[in-house]
C-alpha cells in the first residue's frame, strides 16, 4: 500500500510544466500560437493512451508483468528529466519531452492501479482510492509550486522535476509484489483435489510456500462482493465510467491549460502566480481525497452530479471576478476538489467489476485512456470552440464550461432518478 501511495505522488507529471504555458506561448515559442502550445502541453494525455493500450495487451497475453511495466513506466519519467537537460531549445523538443512523459504515464499508472485492484479487499480499495488521489494531488501541488519557481530561471524546469522519480523506481523494484497468477479450475483441483470451484478461472497467490492458497472470487477474496462471471471480459458498465471520466477531464482541464493566460489577462502575469494557482487546484483534490471514502459511502453515484455542480461554481467565480486573485485561487481550489470526487468513485466502481484476469485492461481504460483522452481533447475542443464563439476571452471560456457542467449535473440526477424508478418497479 505504501509503495502504491508513493507512486501516486508522481502520477501527474503532465502538470509539472502547465504553469509555464503562457510564458512558453508568449516568450519561448511565440510564433506557434496559444492553441498549438496548449495542444503540445496536452500531448502526454494523447500519448498515454497508446502506452496504456500497449502495456495492457502485453500484460493480458503474458509477455510481461504488471510490476515490470510499472517500473518501466517510472524509468521513462526519469528519462524525461535526463533528456531535458540537453534538448530544450526547439518546439519539437518540447513535444518530445511531453511524449516521454505520456509514454511513461501510460505504462506505469494503469499497471500500478491494477496491482492495487488485485491485492486489496473492497473496503481497502475504497480507502486507497481516496487517499491515493490525495497523494496524486499533493504531488501535483508540489510540482506546480516548484515549476512556478524554476521557470523564473529555466523555462523547462518542469521537466527537470521528473528526476524525483528515481527513488520511486527503487521503491517499486524492492517493494511491489509479484503479479497474482490466474490458473484454471483444473489446475487448482490438481493442486488440491478436495477444493472445488464453479468458476472457469481462479486466482492464486504467487507465494511458493503456499501454492494451493487460492483466491476464489466470491469466497473471501478481494472480489467476494462480486458475482461469479467471466471476468476476462470487461462489463459494459465499465465503459460508461470510462466515458464519464473522459467528459469530466475535458471540462476539468479547461482550468489547467487556461489559468496562466487568465491570470496574465487579469494583470497577474508572474509565472509563479500561475504555479500557486495550479498548486491550489491540486490542494483541493488532496483535501477532498482524505474524506472521499465517507462521501463515497454516503452519496454513492450521486457524487458525480455534486462534482459537476462544484466545478460550475468554480468556473463561474473566475468569470465574475477576473481581477480578484483571492477569488481566482478559491475557484481553483473548488475545481480541483472535484478531481477527488468523480474520478476515484469511477475507479472504485470499475474495481468491483474486475479481477486479475481483466484488471490490466480495466485500469487501462479508467486510469489511462479516459484521463489521457480528456486531457488532450480539452484544448482541442474547448479552446477552439470558445475561440470561435466568444473570442480569446478566458472569462467566456470558463462560463461556457460552467453551463456545460450544470447541464451534465442535471442529466446525471435525472438518470439516477430513472434508475431508482426502474428498480422500484422490479421490486
Amino acid at each position: 500500500m505504501l509503495a502504491i501511495l508513493l507512486i501516486s505522488f508522481i502520477q501527474m507529471p503532465q502538470f509539472a510544466l502547465l504553469p509555464a504555458t503562457n510564458l512558453i506561448a508568449t516568450e519561448i515559442f511565440p510564433d506557434r500560437g496559444l492553441p498549438m502550445i496548449q495542444m503540445a502541453m496536452s500531448l502526454p494525455g494523447l500519448v498515454a493512451i497508446f502506452g496504456g493500450v500497449s502495456s495492457a495487451i502485453m500484460i493480458r497475453y503474458g509477455f510481461t508483468s504488471k510490476k515490470t511495466m510499472t517500473v518501466s513506466g517510472l524509468m521513462m519519467i526519469v528519462l524525461t528529466g535526463i533528456t531535458s537537460l540537453l534538448l530544450h531549445s526547439r518546439f519539437w523538443q518540447l513535444c518530445l519531452m511531453n511524449t516521454f512523459v505520456g509514454v511513461g504515464m501510460g505504462i506505469f499508472v494503469p499497471s500500478a492501479q491494477s496491482i492495487m485492484f488485485d491485492n486489496f479487499s473492497e473496503k481497502t480499495r475504497q480507502f486507497i482510492s481516496g487517499v491515493s488521489f490525495s497523494c496524486i494531488n499533493v504531488g501535483g501541488l508540489l510540482m506546480s509550486l516548484l515549476c512556478g519557481f524554476l521557470i523564473r530561471y529555466i523555462w523547462y524546469g518542469g521537466h527537470l522535476q521528473m528526476l524525483i522519480a528515481i527513488p520511486v523506481v527503487i521503491v517499486a523494484i524492492l517493494i511491489i509484489p509479484k503479479d497474482k497468477r490466474v490458473r484454471s479450475a483444473t489446475e487448482i483441483k490438481a493442486l488440491n483435489p478436495e477444493r472445488s470451484t464453479d468458476t472457469e478461472t481462479t486466482t492464486i497467490s504467487t507465494d511458493k510456500a503456499n501454492p494451493d492458497s487460492a483466491r476464489v472470487p466470491g469466497t473471501g477474496s478481494a472480489y467476494a462482493d462480486a458475482p461469479a462471471i467471466d471476468r476476462a471480459r470487461i462489463p459494459l458498465k465499465a465503459y460508461y465510467y470510462t466515458l464519464l471520466i473522459v467528459i469530466f477531464m475535458i471540462l476539468y482541464n479547461v482550468a489547467t491549460v487556461n489559468i496562466s493566460t487568465h491570470l496574465a489577462s487579469g494583470g497577474f502575469g508572474d509565472p509563479s502566480t500561475a504555479g500557486i494557482a495550479s498548486a491550489l487546484l491540486m490542494a483541493g483534490g488532496a483535501a477532498i481525497g482524505l474524506v472521499f471514502p465517507k462521501l463515497s459511502q454516503a452519496l454513492r453515484d450521486n457524487i458525480f452530479s455534486l462534482s459537476f455542480i462544484i466545478m460550475a461554481v468554480g468556473y463561474t467565480l473566475m468569470n465574475l471576478f477576473p481581477a480578484s486573485l483571492p477569488v481566482t485561487l478559491i475557484a481553483m481550489f473548488l475545481c480541483g476538489s472535484t478531481m477527488s470526487l468523480l474520478v476515484p468513485r469511477c475507479i472504485f466502481n470499475v474495481s468491483n467489476l474486475s479481477d486479475p484476469t481483466n484488471s490490466a485492461t480495466a485500469t487501462m481504460l479508467v486510469c489511462c485512456v479516459a484521463p489521457g483522452s480528456g486531457h488532450f481533447l480539452s484544448p482541442v475542443i474547448m479552446t477552439n470552440l470558445t475561440l470561435a464563439l466568444g473570442g480569446e476571452s478566458t472569462q467566456y471560456r470558463f462560463q461556457f464550461t460552467a453551463f456545460i457542467c450544470l447541464a451534465l449535473a442535471a442529466a446525471l440526477l435525472l438518470y439516477d432518478l430513472y434508475k431508482r424508478r426502474i428498480n422500484n418497479r422490479i421490486v
